[in-house]
């Protein structure tokens, strides 16, 4: 029996975006697939991967159990070493990625290993880094840029199903997500769920979320007219995250920031209307799979970095509470369209997920498909060749050293 490893130790909506690879190292006859995640996402990888084994590791500080944190990492790790994976596939930039990667030998690595105290990335990892010195031209959904660090990559379609409603006139809405600078305040949710709940006709609505999502919900129902706040149900803290999936399933659509329950509804292909701002770019983390809209802010500083501060008073916010697209959210046509927004549908190709837009111009569309086109070739898909890699993607994709110094590492 081969066994093969993934530690995927960042959060939620990672988890359910390193699906692609999960399903390409499953492919293999005789293979055996291990998963290495912070230790409160076990239930929850258990019902997105039952065919991986799962292993737990404290990754995220306030994680519940602090007591012999140190006890629990040191036979947790001797338990991963004794198990003799002939790959480890490391997602996640970070210290602890970097203290797993020391048990391993770095020919058994991919992704990231460590070597005689040297943290090192391999060649797909660096050209994650390299691209992202400026996102504006991102080419890659995340999902995707995982999935290639394996050899053998599953096809997009494969991934999760095409978006499909549930039929059952009820729609979803997460009210908040982690970062508060990547979604939408209450007043302005309300009018899209107002302009959403004319289109279909007066649906049910539920509000999902953890315990901390519960003040976001409360607010959110006094912005709306009582005849759509009685409609609503707030289920915000009443659920856990094994019942999600149960709840996605019967919506027949999902509003939402860019959060880890948008890929979980990807996963189950619940169709999404979800809302991208400030640093959240969905040509990097967008829904994986047909089906779904998004609808991105894209003002001339997006994407940003929301632990800054915001020198244009969150200025990617006005687009949302524009009339037109307000209109358009209801079914209704208007000739014209806010400045500073992109609507999207999502859409896979021979590299894997993007965002096509169909509503709006964004300026660095023509860059980023040459980008992607670059990389096509690099990966040798079918598509690649008279667009692909010039001197210009070259010399943003790969940098001096990418090209003049020796390997030092088999995967680099």
């Amino acid at each position: 029996m081969r066994r093969v490893l993934a530690v995927q130790l960042a959060r939620f909506g990672d988890l359910a975006q390193s699906k692609r690879l999960l399903l390409s190292m499953a492919g293999g006859a005789e293979t055996e697939v291990h998963l290495c995640l912070d230790r409160s996402l076990i239930p929850l990888a258990r019902l997105l991967y039952p065919f991986a084994v799962a292993h737990g590791l404290p990754a995220h500080r306030g994680d519940g159990r602090p007591e012999g944190v140190f006890t629990f990492c040191r036979e947790s790790f001797a338990a991963l070493r004794e198990l003799d994976f002939s790959e480890v596939y490391f997602l996640n930039f970070s210290p602890m990625t970097f203290t797993c990667a020391a048990l391993f030998d770095p020919e058994q690595c991919r992704g990231y290993a460590r070597a005689r105290g040297q943290d090192l990335r391999s060649g797909q990892a660096s050209l994650a880094f390299n691209f992202m010195r400026d996102r504006r031209f991102s080419p890659v959904n995340l999902a995707d840029l995982w999935a290639f660090f394996h050899p053998d990559p599953v096809a997009p379609e494969k991934v999760n199903p095409i978006a499909h409603p549930a039929g059952t006139g009820c729609v979803g809405i997460i009210p908040a997500g982690r970062q508060a600078r990547r979604s939408l305040p209450p007043q302005v949710l309300a009018a899209c769920v107002q302009s959403v709940f004319r289109a279909l006709g007066g649906p049910r609505l539920l509000c999902l979320g953890a315990e901390e999502d519960r003040a976001a919900a409360r607010r959110l129902k006094r912005e709306l007219p009582m005849r759509i706040a009685e409609k609503l149900e707030d289920l915000t803290g009443k659920t856990s995250l094994t019942d999600l999936p149960d709840i996605l399933r019967g919506l027949d659509m999902l509003l939402t920031p860019d959060t880890g329950v948008m890929h979980l509804a990807a996963h189950l292909g619940t169709p999404l209307q979800a809302f991208f701002l400030s640093s959240a770019w969905c040509f990097e983390t967008g829904p994986y799979g047909m089906g779904h809209r998004v609808w991105q802010a894209a003002e001339a500083c997006s994407p940003c970095l929301e632990s800054a501060p915001c020198p244009r008073n969150v200025a990617c916010l006005s687009p949302f509470s524009h009339p037109a697209f307000l209109a358009h959210l209801a079914g209704k046509f208007s000739p014209y369209w806010p400045e500073g927004l992109l609507g999207c549908v999502s859409a896979l190709d021979d590299f894997g997920a993007t965002c096509k837009v169909v509503d709006g111009g964004n300026p660095y569309a023509d860059a980023a498909r040459e980008l992607r086109a670059g990389l096509a070739e690099h990966f040798g898909l079918p598509g690649a060749g008279a667009s692909g890699m010039g001197p210009r993607n070259a010399g943003f994709l790969f940098r001096e050293k990418d090209w003049m110094l020796p390997e030092n590492w088999k995967h680099a």
